[in-house]
């Protein structure tokens, strides 16, 4: 019987190798090299050529750096090219107490196919974040003025050991487990039951210091992925 890491590397090495070949054709489109974006995203060369041919699992500062530096979203890696066109988008409404400009940076697209959608289990999308660091997307896309995901982090597995940054706000709840977050040099320790709310523009890590795996809820505003 195959161990719950082999399974777990069997299972998640085909999206990586995806995500790896999308960030392979995105450099050279760019007439990139591996040096070149080596040198944007203050990675080392070996580091970027691993992600490319799918042999490392990249934490999400890492990936950050990367996309940063093509300048894309994180969730475009994860997203088909199918997906903003046949996926139907939720009508919404502009909170009063935020900023329109902000909110309008999301990228919404103005049709509106249907009332409601269910996504079931199995059609969840998974971003996989590192080591032990899985996003399973709740809504069907990231079109929408938010992003909404179920999170799981193994013990030991964190977001990465650089804080990282991104536009927007951030709300998070645990639903089992534990979970420290970090922002700027402030700690938090967050146990089943706890929520927490900052802006995302403040360097920030999340690491599962406990035994067990850490289950939570996240939301994002605007979709920084």
């Amino acid at each position: 019987m195959a161990s719950s890491a082999s399974q777990n590397f069997t299972e998640t090495q085909p999206i990586n190798a995806s995500m790896g070949s999308k960030i392979r054709k995105l450099r050279m489109e760019q007439g990139l090299k591996i040096s070149d974006l080596a040198e944007k995203t203050g990675l080392t060369s070996s580091t970027i050529s691993q992600v490319e041919r799918a042999l490392i699992s990249p934490s999400i500062s890492t990936l950050k750096k990367i996309c940063d530096a093509l300048e894309i979203s994180i969730g475009k890696l994860f997203e088909e090219a199918s997906d903003a066109k046949n996926s139907p988008i939720m009508p919404f409404a502009i909170p009063s107490f935020l900023e329109k400009d902000l909110f309008f940076q999301a990228g919404i697209p103005a049709n509106v196919t249907r009332p409601a959608l269910v996504l079931h289990e199995e059609d969840r999308k998974i971003m996989l974040l590192g080591e032990g660091v899985r996003f399973y997307l709740l809504t069907p896309n990231l079109q929408g003025p938010f992003e909404f995901t179920y999170n799981e982090f193994d013990p030991g597995a964190s977001t990465g050991e650089t804080p990282y940054t991104h536009q927007g706000v951030e709300c998070g709840i645990i639903l089992s487990g534990e979970l420290t977050v970090r922002i700027d040099d402030d700690t938090y320790p967050m146990k089943k039951g706890d929520s927490i709310t900052f802006q995302s523009s403040r360097p920030h890590v999340k690491t599962n210091h406990g035994e067990e795996m850490c289950t939570c809820i996240w939301v994002n505003f605007p979709p920084s992925f």
